[in-house]
C-alpha cells in the first residue's frame, strides 16, 4: 500500500505547478482529483480509478471548451493547421493509451491498474492544458 501511496503522490504532484518564490497553484481539475483521493473511501483500487476517472472527463471537457475558443480566435488558415494537429493528437492519445494501457495491464499488482487510470488522466490533462495555453496567450492582448 506505501508503494501505491508513492506512485500516486508522484501523479498528483505532476498536477501541481510551482515556480521558486511563489506560491502552489493548483487547477481547479486537480484539486477535486487530489480531493477525490483523500476520501477514505476512495483509498481502493476501485475508488482510485474512478477519480481518475472522473478528472479525465472533466480534463476532456476543459480541452474541448478551449479548443472552441481558440478556434474563434484564430483565422482559416491557423484553424486548419489547428485541425490537424487536433486530429493527430488523437490518433496519438488513442495509440497510446493502447500501449500503456496494455504494458499496465500486463504488471503484477493491481497498483498498476491505477497508474493505467493516471497515465489516461495526464494525456487528456496536457492537452487541455496546451491548448488552453495557446488560448491565453492569444488573449492576453485584449
Amino acid at each position: 500500500m506505501k508503494s501505491l501511496i508513492f506512485v500516486f503522490g508522484l501523479l498528483l504532484g505532476a498536477g501541481t505547478v510551482c515556480a521558486q518564490d511563489e506560491e502552489v497553484v493548483q487547477h481547479p481539475i486537480d484539486q477535486q482529483l487530489e480531493e477525490c483521493h483523500s476520501i477514505g473511501e476512495n483509498q481502493t483500487t476501485h475508488g482510485m480509478i474512478a477519480c481518475e476517472e472522473t478528472a479525465r472527463t472533466a480534463w476532456d471537457v476543459e480541452l474541448n471548451k478551449y479548443y472552441k475558443l481558440l478556434m474563434a480566435k484564430l483565422n482559416t488558415q491557423e484553424q486548419e493547421k489547428l485541425r490537424a494537429s487536433q486530429r493527430q493528437w488523437i490518433a496519438y492519445r488513442d495509440k497510446e493509451l493502447d500501449f500503456s494501457g496494455q504494458m499496465f495491464y500486463n504488471m503484477d499488482g493491481t497498483m498498476w491498474l491505477v497508474v493505467a487510470a493516471g497515465r489516461r488522466t495526464e494525456i487528456v490533462r496536457s492537452r487541455a492544458l496546451e491548448i488552453k495555453d495557446y488560448y491565453d496567450i492569444l488573449s492576453s492582448g485584449e
